[in-house]
Formats: C-alpha cells, structure tokens, sequence
C-alpha cells in the first residue's frame, strides 16, 4: 500500500522544485552503480551516510558511502522527477539555499551518476564534517528529504 504522506511531501517537493533547470553535468567518477530504494511506512525520506560513522578516526582516501530511504537514486537528468534523485556532498561546509540548483565543487560534490559512494583523497589531518543532501535532476535539494551529517577525524 503508497504512502499517502509520502506521496504528498513528493508532490509538494516537485512544486517547490521548480521549472528552471540547471543543466546535469558529470559527476566525479566511483565505482558504485545507482541504487533504487523504495518509501518506507514508517518514516519520511532520508540521505544516509553509511560510513563513515560519526567521530570515526580515518586514513586517507576515505570512502563516503551513502543510501537513501523514500527515494529512488537515479542519475542526474537535469529535470524533476518526483520521489527520485541523486546524492550531493558537503565537505566543511554549510548547505546553502534549498532553493536554487547546489552549487558547483568545491562547494558540493555531486554524485549526478547516480552513484552511491565517494572516495575523498586530499583531507588534511583533523576534523571534517560531511553532510548529505539529496537533490532531483536539477540539482536543488529535495527539502522533505532529510539530510545527513557525520563529522570524522582524518588522521
């Protein structure tokens, strides 16, 4: 059985979105192929970051592995399309407005091949902080999907 909250919030999510597109462009490449994820009756929709763990002491490169709950992870198509999406980092940064299309690195790092993981190699030694933020095909993030934060010691 759909989710009628959830259908909703995708909805209103597409009306927010709006219909300037930023043109897609190519995401660093990984590894990782897309990943499809369906809505949950329990809770909203989410961006995950699976590892690393909070306060986790790493070694370069590390590897930004990410999932998503109520969406589906698809390639960047520079259009709308509800309930689906694809993954953006923020490296020691804030999210800016929710808006406008994120924008380019280094301010955030987009996934628009619809991958799942991302490997940072040129941290310093110290604290970093992640924070995931799913966006449709035009790049503008997807406000009723929660984001995710995870701040980590590189060592």
């Amino acid at each position: 059985m759909e989710n009628p909250v959830f259908r909703a919030s995708l909805l209103v999510a597409a009306v927010f979105a709006g219909t300037a597109c930023a043109p897609a462009e190519k995401a660093p490449s990984t590894d990782t192929a897309s990943t499809s994820v369906t809505a949950t009756t329990t809770g909203g929709a989410s961006a995950e970051i699976l590892s690393p763990a909070e306060g986790d002491s790493v070694t370069l490169p590390v590897v930004i592995r990410l999932g998503a709950t109520g969406v589906e992870v698809i390639p960047a198509s520079g259009q709308v399309e509800p309930g689906k999406g694809h993954h953006h980092l923020i490296v020691d940064g804030d999210v800016p407005t929710d808006t406008m299309p994120l924008p380019k690195p280094p301010v955030a790092i987009h996934l628009g091949n619809g991958a799942t993981e991302f490997t940072l190699d040129s941290l310093t030694p110290g604290s970093h902080r992640v924070i995931a933020v799913f966006a449709s095909g035009d790049h503008v993030p997807m406000k009723e999907v929660r984001r995710d934060t995870v701040t980590f010691i590189v060592r």
